[in-house]
């Protein structure tokens, strides 16, 4: 089935700023090294939406689950966008869209950045921080979206487990956070 939405695509971290985040954990070795992945961190009871939703029910939904980004997925529940509150007031009025007749799509940004559920939660901040994003989607090996990791999440973690956070680390988080 054809679709009028542009497909999602990993756009990595570049290797200056994260040369380890762009790949799996090759061996029991390398997982040793990363005290904690995306997977032991992300929100899995995270909401999703599709792209032909309408801007209304993404409102209600954001307002219901006390959540300020919704990834945008297709049927097979994989990462196709993110949509934010800002890109609804924003964009949506910005077009003047009339808003009980708009959808997702309209105002959706589709070219999301997603972490792998492989990530080190070191390289989830240092691509918030990176990419300027709040909160990102953690996705699974074929791209469908496991949950979302944001800004407090890994505040949390950083003031939880400080034996086990770098100073560039929490550079980069609070660098995150600052935006």
């Amino acid at each position: 089935m054809s679709t009028r939405y542009a497909t999602y695509q990993h756009y990595p971290i570049p290797s200056h700023i994260d040369a380890e985040a762009n790949r799996a954990p090759s061996n029991q070795s390398d997982q040793q090294k990363s005290f904690l992945t995306a997977r032991d961190l992300v929100t899995n009871c995270v909401p999703t939406i599709r792209p032909e939703d309408s801007l209304e029910s993404a409102a209600r939904l954001m307002s219901e689950s006390e959540c300020g980004a919704i990834p945008v997925v297709d049927e097979s529940n994989r990462l196709i966008g993110i949509i934010t509150n800002r890109d609804i007031t924003v964009r949506a009025v910005a077009r003047g869209l009339s808003i009980p007749h708009a959808q997702v799509s309209d105002c959706m940004t589709s070219q999301a950045f997603a972490c792998s559920v492989h990530n080190t939660i070191e390289s989830c901040a240092r691509g918030m921080s990176w990419h300027q994003v709040r909160c990102i989607p953690i996705v699974d090996d074929e791209h469908r979206v496991i949950g979302l990791i944001n800004q407090g999440e890994l505040a949390r973690y950083a003031f939880d487990h400080p034996e086990q956070v770098n100073i560039e680390t929490l550079t980069d988080i609070i660098r995150a956070l600052a935006y």
